[in-house]
């Protein structure tokens, strides 16, 4: 299934049924950035509930997602400084990583995020009207999108509904 446009945000996902306990839903699945894949639709099993509590989180704190140096910092540069902030060992002090980590991780987008995005690291941050991503693929290279606030939420929410149905289909 997509769900929204590829060229600017879009959701791929497509539901493996695979007989489990709970309510997880194994399938594929990857996002859509300007027509740039964030994430491996090829990466099979994949627990898609768990990517669907970081894109809900993100929704929930979308308002909270603007800084404004970080806003004032290129696609790349943005990137670079997230990066070192939350990722990369430096000569910073235990105290140092620690605020870095209270400050900056609301930005980490679906970095860990599933199965999907595994080998990728990705950032997110927003204003009155668009999201901006800033994201490494499969293959680290980096790639940014600028995308509208209210297409992204919409196409996220579409995708929460999409799981949500799927779910009762398997506990009836």
């Amino acid at each position: 299934m997509l769900i929204g446009n590829k060229q600017n945000f879009a959701i791929e996902c497509y539901h493996e049924p695979i007989s489990t306990e709970g309510k997880h839903i194994f399938g594929r699945m990857c996002l859509h950035a300007s027509g740039i894949e964030l994430g491996d639709v090829n990466e099979p099993t994949c627990i898609l509930n768990v990517t669907k509590e970081h894109l809900l989180d993100s929704i929930t704190a979308i308002d909270s997602l603007y800084d404004e140096e970080l806003s004032k910092l290129s696609d790349q540069m943005l990137f670079d400084y997230l990066n070192q902030a939350l990722y990369l060992d430096d000569e910073r002090t235990f105290e140092e990583v620690t605020q870095d980590a209270v400050k900056y991780s609301k930005f980490d987008f679906l970095t860990n995020g599933g199965e999907s995005f595994d080998g990728t690291k990705s950032f997110i941050i927003s204003d009155s009207n668009n999201v901006r991503l800033a994201f490494t693929d499969i293959n680290d290279k980096f790639h940014s999108a600028n995308i509208p606030k209210d297409t992204f939420i919409q196409v996220v929410m579409k995708f929460i509904d999409w799981i949500k149905d799927e779910e009762r289909k398997i506990i009836g």
